[in-house]
């Protein structure tokens, strides 16, 4: 093979390595966008309208990296890469996880950051438990995270598929109180 072709060969590796990266490498931007997207896909696929509607702040506002997502009042729910990047329905459970701490901030006891409604069988302080359970009452998947210390009982899942079938009309909106 003469210098020439070896130069030539070479050369058109290199730019063919280049075109396949240039094309395949996507902003990071449009990554959170799609992620975001598609997870606030899988929130609206899940909770139902009368209760998105009462709470519209709580969307994905945010992709972080770790395998944690997470809520704040106010602040929507930030997803982790991790969670962003699961199957569906582990997706819309997340989403309904998350959701279920936006409607504590909205409508719960307020006696912690995040406590469940009043009557809640399992205890109002118990937040990442009722989380569990609305997760588990709207999607439909039995999927506790690693940080669900009390898992969500027989009944605790029948009384907040009842709490949260009434709708956020039934209930009293308790955000007003919030001292913590």
């Amino acid at each position: 093979m003469t210098a020439v072709r070896r130069l030539t060969t070479t050369l058109t590796l290199v730019i063919a390595a280049l075109a396949v990266t240039t094309v395949t490498v996507a902003s990071p931007a449009s990554a959170a966008t799609v992620s975001t997207s598609r997870a606030n896909s899988a929130l609206q696929s899940v909770v139902p309208g009368a209760w998105r509607n009462a709470i519209p702040s709580a969307l994905a506002t945010r992709l972080i990296s770790g395998k944690s997502s997470t809520s704040a009042y106010r602040q929507g729910i930030w997803v982790s890469r991790f969670h962003a990047g699961q199957s569906t329905p582990l997706l819309r459970h997340t989403m309904a996880h998350e959701f279920g701490h936006h409607i504590a901030f909205f409508y719960g006891s307020q006696t912690i950051y995040g406590a469940a409604p009043k009557g809640f069988p399992q205890g109002v302080t118990s937040v990442e438990t009722w989380a569990d359970c609305v997760a588990t009452a709207l999607s439909g998947v039995d999927k506790h995270g690693t940080n669900v210390k009390k898992i969500c009982s027989r009944a605790g899942l029948r009384w907040t598929k009842a709490w949260l079938k009434k709708g956020p009309a039934a209930h009293p909106r308790t955000d007003a109180a919030i001292r913590w």
